[in-house]
């Protein structure tokens, strides 16, 4: 974004944000979880069947993203910080975007951490990008599920029924070959293009291309339904 399109309070914004998470535990969550899939793949990798890692690593920025922001949109709703806010000049946007970047920083960091660990041998370009996009779409379908409750504890129980259903279409990605139709399924297609980055599937550059265009209609959408229901909670059109 050009620097004369960021508004002056962006950036504090973003050390907030930051500052929150840190001391809410996020990031230490985040190494638990690591932690958790470090065990499993050095005891049993070698019984996991080779696209066991991407499975891994999709968790990561899909299910953590839409369960650790719930989390943050809880904790404000309780302390009034999003009333508050509506009263500020910070824009829905700004507020959407300070989330996402860390949140995504954060999964970033994660599969960097694993992929160097195990697999430190990938196409890192479309790892990387592919996992951004993940991550942006389901921060992003995190708010309006957040909409939907009132505390961590009902975000918790209903964001799960809501997630799956999204989420487990990624199953179609394990098919070799991949049928055309499965292409256009989101999840299965953010779930093939980590598993060709990490050389379990190969691909011709169209239908990485394909995929890669699913996954980035997917995520626009996302921001959009993220937008619209911030937009209206922030009163601005």
């Amino acid at each position: 974004m050009p620097a004369y399109l960021v508004p002056p309070y962006f950036l504090i914004l973003l050390r907030n944000d930051f500052t929150m998470q840190f001391r809410n535990g996020i990031y230490l969550a985040y190494g638990f979880v690591l932690a958790i899939f470090s065990i499993i793949l050095f005891s049993f990798g070698e019984f996991l069947p080779p696209w066991s890692i991407a499975i891994l690593v999709y968790a990561d920025p899909s299910a953590l993203g839409v369960f650790f922001l719930g989390a943050l949109l809880m904790l404000e709703k309780s302390e009034g910080t999003r009333a508050a806010l509506a009263v500020t000049p910070i824009s829905a946007s700004s507020y959407f975007w300070s989330k996402t970047i860390t949140l995504t920083i954060a999964s970033l960091i994660a599969v960097i951490i694993i992929a160097l660990i195990f697999h430190p041998k990938l196409n890192w370009p479309l790892y990387l990008g592919s996992t951004v996009l993940t991550s942006i779409a389901f921060v992003a379908v995190g708010f309006p599920i957040a909409a939907r409750f009132k505390t961590v504890s009902a975000y918790m129980m209903g964001a799960g029924l809501i997630f799956i259903p999204i989420a487990m279409p990624m199953v179609f990605a394990i098919l070799d070959p991949l049928p055309l139709w499965a292409n256009f399924i989101p999840a299965a297609a953010q779930l093939r293009l980590l598993m060709i980055s990490l050389g379990t599937f190969d691909a011709d550059i169209s239908q990485i291309l394909l995929l890669l265009f699913t996954s980035l209609i997917t995520t626009i959408f996302c921001i959009w339904l993220a937008m619209q229901t911030l937009k209206r909670e922030f009163s601005q059109k």
